[in-house]
């Protein structure tokens, strides 16, 4: 079954019972998925000696060829076909009560294995091709996967696909210049959530990065928003600079604070240093209205003598010239209050 994003796949669950005294035969059931255009459509097999096992999928109707709109909700017989580049699956039974179940048999298409030995692939069986469609393994899954250089194991391209990497993911990676990535590294990127748009957007930054980096960098929360952020206020820093702005807690208002109090052009380091600081946007942002413009350093050098916003209003009451930053913090230092 193929996963491209249009098919619109839920997660497919698998589970095995024992069972005896029964003929081998193939079943399925479907009903409605919430709403009007998707359905959960399962297939379950039972095998003498093997036991029974399912598989449950989230599909669009549309991908059911022969069944008609309305048969779930009004009930009665149907025959139809689900085709993918396996094969088909011939299902006979009916519906009653917005449920169907009923009989399947599954038809490969003689394609497939040729295909895949082209591709250099080893051609495999009848219940290795079943299997490869219950685990959504395409001709274009396989060919990006053999282009990539990952693996030539078909067991290794249905393992693939069940960790939810799709033939889209590694051609995104490798447009976007990511073409060491081995076989691990895209199970520990996808398995991290981290999506291809992060790792376009770490291109488009201007990072070359390994998958170890990246995932790290991922780990610690340094995602497609924050970068967006960055980029926004002007920042491009390095890559261990990303992991510390994050580890501090920087966040974006708190660069939109700083923006507004007119430090629209700090360092990371800088930023870093007010963030690790405690230096708030509130004492910034009033120092910038009062006329006042502290440098990065003199802002955490009062903060550490204790001057808010409250005492610099304070001074600037009482009627005194304007002070540099280390006359302020020598009133504080003496109690001038």
């Amino acid at each position: 079954m193929s996963v491209k994003s249009a098919i619109g796949w839920g997660a497919a669950t698998l589970a095995v019972v024992l069972a005896t005294g029964l003929g081998p035969h193939q079943d399925w059931e479907m009903y409605r998925n919430g709403g009007w255009d998707t359905v959960c459509f399962t297939i379950k097999r039972f095998e003498p000696g093997r036991g029974r096992s399912w598989s449950t999928f989230t599909l669009p109707f549309s991908r059911f060829r022969g069944l008609p709109g309305g048969v779930i909700d009004r009930g009665g017989k149907a025959r139809f076909e689900y085709v993918q580049d396996e094969g088909k699956l011939l299902c006979e039974g009916s519906f009653a009560w917005g449920k169907g179940t009923g009989s399947l048999t599954f038809v490969p298409d003689p394609r497939f294995p040729s295909e895949l030995k082209k591709l250099g692939y080893d051609a495999p069986n009848g219940e290795q091709v079943f299997s490869m469609m219950m685990s959504g393994v395409s001709l274009e899954f396989a060919r990006e996967v053999h282009d990539a250089g990952l693996t030539n194991s078909i067991q290794q391209l249905a393992d693939l696909q069940m960790r939810g990497l799709t033939a889209d993911y590694i051609r995104d990676a490798r447009r976007e210049g990511y073409t060491g990535f081995s076989l691990q590294d895209y199970i520990d990127l996808r398995e991290r959530g981290i999506g291809a748009g992060f790792l376009r957007d770490l291109k488009d930054a201007g990072y070359t990065l390994s998958a170890g980096e990246i995932v790290r960098m991922y780990a610690r929360g340094v995602n497609e928003a924050f970068l967006h952020e960055l980029k926004r206020y002007g920042l491009q820093p390095k890559a261990e600079d990303l992991v510390r702005l994050r580890a501090q807690g920087v966040t974006p208002g708190f660069l939109d604070s700083l923006k507004a109090a007119g430090y629209d052009s700090l360092s990371p380091e800088e930023i870093v240093a007010l963030r690790a600081q405690g230096v708030n946007t509130g004492f910034i942002q009033a120092a910038h209205d009062l006329g006042h413009h502290f440098s990065t350093k003199e802002l955490v050098e009062l903060h550490s003598r204790g001057v808010d916003a409250a005492y610099l209003r304070k001074l600037q009451r009482s009627g005194m010239r304007p002070l540099s930053a280390e006359e302020i913090a020598k009133l504080k230092m003496n109690g001038v209050d």
